[in-house]
């Protein structure tokens, strides 16, 4: 199948993913043919997942069960890798981990909920290299305004690393009154 938009671009689909085509112009005003393509395909019980977009390579794979997701991926031709681990602890407790291997940053993610309206959350981020610690009331996903007289509320505070002395606290409030 061929999909033609206003600017002249070729969309192939096939069962496994997808190349795009199209005409741009660059910054001198040149006409180049962009291309990108995305490709998915069950592999050792996960998804393994390539994109090309620009000379730039992305693979990633995707293995998920019920308290388990692991995902590592890289890209090329920068072999920038990271890995993505998350671990359900029952349904109201969830650890999440991010390692970047060319940068060495991390960040920790720990989320605890109690029934779908009170949430509490701790991380620490080393790029930026604050703490943290957060309390949401009302759904945190959720719109305020899907429901009269509904409330988030969201409590942070954040720990910088090199002037822990000095915590910023922040407030966060979206309310929707119906008159």
């Amino acid at each position: 199948m061929i999909v033609f938009f206003c600017q002249p671009r070729a969309t192939f689909h096939f069962p496994i993913g997808q190349i795009s085509v199209e005409e741009r112009r660059n910054e001198d005003e040149e006409k180049v043919l962009s291309v990108y393509g995305i490709a998915k395909s069950e592999f050792l019980d996960g998804v393994l997942t390539a994109q090309y977009n620009e000379n730039n390579v992305n693979l990633r794979y995707c293995y998920k069960d019920n308290e388990l997701t692991l995902v590592p991926s890289v890209s090329l031709p920068s072999n920038a890798v990271s890995i993505d681990f998350k671990r359900r602890f029952g349904p109201s407790n969830k650890l999440s981990y991010r390692y970047n291997f060319d940068t060495d940053d991390w960040n920790a993610v720990y989320k605890h909920t109690m029934g779908k309206n009170f949430k509490v959350k701790a991380g620490y981020d080393s790029e930026v290299r604050v703490g943290w610690a957060s309390l949401w009331v009302g759904e945190e996903e959720g719109k305020a305004k899907t429901a009269p007289m509904k409330t988030k509320l969201q409590l942070m505070l954040q720990v910088p690393q090199d002037n822990f002395r000095n915590p910023v606290f922040l407030f966060n409030v979206k309310k929707r009154w119906d008159l």
